[in-house]
């Protein structure tokens, strides 16, 4: 398994396609980053309507208005079960009732599934209409017209900063996405109005942009190692340089050696530990013996994975934070003090996971720790 290829000719593609708007769509798990090309201009990066150059790959379905980003995140606590976070993790996936238990156990996931007519997992969402209050329907989704929703709200904010429409994108996918769910992202774009030029794998989209203004007379190996919110990607790259006699230039060639992942690895798997952790400090509160789990409850379990977010960002850098949500369920507030060595511990089977990909890279590369530079 090695890919060999040219900065320069990878370029040179997409300024032969660059006559109108084009973007590259970095479709994530918890968020997606849009790049812009348009004829003339530099590279520049899509910021949504906060300012912020990444955005909540999520959406809501409200009783009268879609919303989406940061407006959806704010929602879910009162629209968890038709608030679709992850939903690129429900792609392609064929439905089984064990499974989406165990995804309820594990991931606290509280949307309704079904099996769409093609035995895959789709979404059932129970929908009042704007005329009657009283009475409501439920609607049938496949995952696909989910993401593309979503994809179609990505190619807005695009077409807002380009001044003009907005129809060729370059799209990165995870290594792992056989031929099948492949053709479902080239579905979602073009039910979004995207015409796929490219899908290309995230970690080999990063290395093609780090060999942008290098030219590497002696060949280096480089190892990229990207943890998303969902699963764990690794790529071993070479890059060296090769001189077109005909042309007599010098261009950075890149080969790709190596790509290993664990598609059970990713930051949510943190979250749900501290959102665990959350839950039975609660759940042993005097105040609520005698009470249901409140991870039994969609609208508290929002909360707390709302609140785990900043947790998290304040337990990389301090040894322990206040944690307190008012109210978070039946009038009682959680507030307790969460220590980073007890997250530590309580995360340690995940931790001694973050390295074997690294390993299976490697070897694939036939390279050892050393070899990298």
């Amino acid at each position: 398994m090695r890919k060999v290829f040219t900065f320069t000719s990878v370029v040179a593609i997409l300024a032969s396609l660059a006559h109108a708007n084009m973007i590259g769509f970095d479709l994530g798990s918890n968020y997606f980053k849009i790049t812009l090309m348009s004829p003339g201009k530099p590279f520049q990066i899509v910021e949504n309507v906060a300012g912020g150059r990444k955005t909540h790959n999520q959406m809501t379905i409200a009783p009268e208005e879609r919303l989406y980003s940061t407006d959806s995140f704010s929602s879910m606590a009162r629209y968890p079960q038709t608030t679709f976070v992850n939903s690129v993790l429900q792609l392609g996936v064929e439905y089984n009732e064990e499974e989406i238990a165990l995804l309820r156990k594990t991931k606290f996931v509280m949307n309704d599934f079904v099996a769409d007519e093609r035995g895959l997992v789709g979404y059932e969402v129970f929908s009042l209409e704007k005329k009657d209050k009283d009475e409501g329907k439920k609607e049938h989704y496949f995952v696909e017209e989910i993401i593309a929703m979503i994809m179609k709200y990505g190619r807005t904010l695009a077409e807002t900063q380009a001044g003009g429409s907005v129809r060729d994108s370059v799209i990165t996918i995870p290594s792992y996405f056989n031929r099948e769910r492949r053709l479902m992202v080239q579905q979602c774009a073009e039910l979004a109005g995207l015409h796929v030029v490219q899908m290309v794998h995230e970690n080999t989209a990063a290395a093609t942009y780090f060999a942008l203004e290098r030219l590497d007379e002696t060949p280096i190996h480089v190892l990229f190692y990207n943890m998303g919110a969902l699963d764990t990607e690794v790529t071993v790259a070479r890059y060296s340089s090769v001189h077109n006699t005909q042309q007599n230039k010098t261009s950075e060639m890149v080969e790709i050696l190596g790509e290993a992942h664990d598609q059970q690895l990713g930051g949510s798997h943190f979250d749900d530990v501290l959102v665990a952790m959350l839950a039975e400090r609660f759940n042993a509160m005097k105040a609520n013996a005698g009470q249901p789990d409140v991870r039994e409850n969609t609208r508290a379990v929002k909360r707390l994975y709302k609140e785990v977010v900043k947790v998290k960002e304040v337990l990389s850098a301090n040894k322990l934070m206040q944690v307190k949500v008012p109210e978070l369920l039946n009038y009682v507030t959680l507030d307790t003090m969460v220590y980073r060595s007890e997250f530590e511990e309580r995360i340690a089977s995940l931790i001694s996971r973050v390295s074997k990909p690294v390993q299976d890279s490697l070897e694939q590369a036939g390279l050892k720790p050393e070899d990298i530079d």
